[in-house]
């Protein structure tokens, strides 16, 4: 039994390595302009599935067995009326069946991730590389609208995405594939992220409920810094938090200039779209909270979910540019 289960994960690793291989064959060898629009349809698929999972988490429904459904009237809707992009279109933005108007979010997502994927493939060619970048940006898109929007993360994205960032880098691993240094090295690299990653968030955590008397920190950003562990690393991940304290830390500010100007009674959108997870982090590894004059009950929170991921993808970009700055020649990764 036991030798039969080694073989059949053998056979599946060499099964995914030829695909890859394969996919890689052949996009790799039609022009880029014919293949960014094949990776652009992929992606606007990828996309539609993306604004399942913005809807349905925050609600706990299942996203993977049921189909797509009318929001509004909750009708079944049919495969030609859930085209990615053109249905919206053709549907003129509003449900086939009770008329009622469809979100303008659905094709945008769609349309965007088109573009984000089309962009990877031009960037990094059919490689593990824009594989493991086109999985991540379907976990980061869904956190960075529900955190925004409910200031909440599902353990779906955060844990799950942590189990399915190992098995990349497992499967990266097993498949001796060499990898661009800004994404996870391998199993190990990435099993050292999650562990330094949580601990370093856990203490934030602790520190700034011991010190404010108040959630400084939502749970669910210490189960997603160990998801950025799982598919970046640790020294990428490390730099995406300074990213993420830096970008938090330029927004906050401003909403600290424009609530010494105007009413915050009287800013109606950031009173409805400024939330949770995190007051206001320095830009420099020293985390501080600043308090407002703004009526307590209507105090102001930074979702910090979202400039975990603005701070995971510029650190896939800027990593080695950054090192090299720092150390030169002496750490290489």
């Amino acid at each position: 039994m036991f030798n039969e289960l080694i073989n059949f994960f053998n056979d599946l690793i060499y099964f995914i390595k030829y695909v890859i291989k394969g996919s890689e064959f052949l996009l790799n060898s039609v022009d880029k302009r014919l293949g960014f629009v094949i990776i652009f349809i992929f992606g606007s698929i990828f996309g539609s599935f993306i604004n399942v999972l913005i809807y349905r988490l925050p609600l706990e429904m299942d996203f993977v067995f049921k189909g797509s459904f009318c929001p509004k009237c909750g009708v079944p809707i049919k495969w030609y009326h859930n085209i990615p992009i053109f249905s919206y279109i053709f549907l003129k933005g509003r449900c086939y069946y009770c008329k009622q108007p469809i979100s303008i979010q659905y094709p945008i997502v769609e349309f965007i991730s088109g573009i984000i994927f089309g962009l990877l493939y031009l960037k990094f060619g059919i490689t593990w590389d824009f594989f493991v970048l086109c999985m991540f940006y379907i976990i980061s898109v869904p956190v960075i609208v529900i955190d925004f929007k409910y200031q909440i993360i599902p353990n779906e994205l955060t844990i799950g995405g942590t189990i399915i960032g190992l098995f990349f880098a497992l499967l990266k691993s097993l498949l001796s594939f060499q990898l661009d240094s800004s994404i996870s090295l391998g199993f190990l690299d990435s099993l050292l992220a999650i562990i330094v990653n949580v601990i370093l968030f856990l203490i934030i955590y602790y520190v700034s409920f011991w010190v404010y008397k108040k959630e400084g920190l939502g749970f669910g950003d210490v189960k997603l810094a160990a998801t950025i562990g799982a598919f970046l690393g640790l020294y990428p991940s490390l730099v995406s938090f300074f990213f993420s304290f830096l970008f938090g830390s330029v927004l906050g500010l401003i909403i600290m200039f424009v609530n010494k100007i105007i009413n915050y009674k009287k800013v109606n959108l950031l009173r409805k779209y400024v939330f949770s997870s995190i007051d206001y982090l320095s830009a420099i590894s020293v985390v501080y909270v600043v308090n407002t004059d703004i009526d307590k009950k209507n105090s102001v929170y930074i979702a910090f979910g979202p400039f975990m991921i603005l701070g995971a993808w510029s650190s896939i970009f800027l990593t080695n540019f950054i090192i090299d700055i720092l150390f030169g020649d002496y750490l290489l990764f």
